[in-house]
């Protein structure tokens, strides 16, 4: 496996400018005048870029940026359709999209990674395992809790209501609404 690492000139200017470069990039303006731009600051900062140099940061720095704005709906819509339920509806998700991404790293890798990028990768793996586990333990634990919990009101309430079965019967129905509405997944 080759020690590729990408050194992008863009980066290697003060973090102010490089905030600005972004502010550019995201703005539509064209490479070639953010390069220029750069450039008449190269006085102070040292560094010289072409508009090549600004194109390839450039999209690398779109791309991810696209990619966390996907991931944010996806994240907002999860808490969109989970928002009333358990808080573990989130990490699930989470699990879920970190998992997809560790999958689409191995079949786009294609044999180049080897030794301690894909022993990283493996580790990440077994983490996302662990903790999808922990969280399953944890709504099991939890949906049996609220059934024991409803078991006891429903005994209480029927010896405390014997005399009055209507009372009874529409009490029960909340109860038996409140565990749907706790337990649901």
């Amino acid at each position: 496996m080759s020690d590729r690492r990408k050194h992008s000139k863009v980066l290697q200017l003060p973090e102010e400018i490089v905030s600005a470069v972004n502010k550019q990039l995201t703005s539509g303006v064209p490479y070639r005048e953010i390069a220029e731009c750069i450039n008449q600051l190269k006085p102070q900062t040292g560094v010289e870029v072409s508009h090549m140099a600004v194109q390839r940061y450039g999209k690398d720095f779109l791309t991810k940026m696209e990619r966390l704005k996907i991931v944010n709906e996806q994240a907002k819509a999860i808490l969109d359709t989970h928002g009333e339920g358990p808080d573990t509806a989130l990490s699930e998700a989470a699990n879920k999209m970190a998992l997809s991404l560790i999958m689409e790293t191995l079949l786009s890798a294609e044999n180049a990674l080897e030794g301690e990028s894909m022993t990283a990768i493996m580790r990440a793996l077994a983490q996302l395992q662990r903790s999808s586990i922990a969280s399953e333990k944890l709504k099991f634990t939890f949906d049996k809790g609220v059934s024991q919990a409803v078991a006891q009101v429903r005994a209480q309430l029927q010896e405390e209501l014997k005399g009055d079965a209507d009372l009874y019967h529409r009490l029960l129905a909340k109860v038996s609404q409140v565990e749907a509405d706790l337990t649901a997944t």
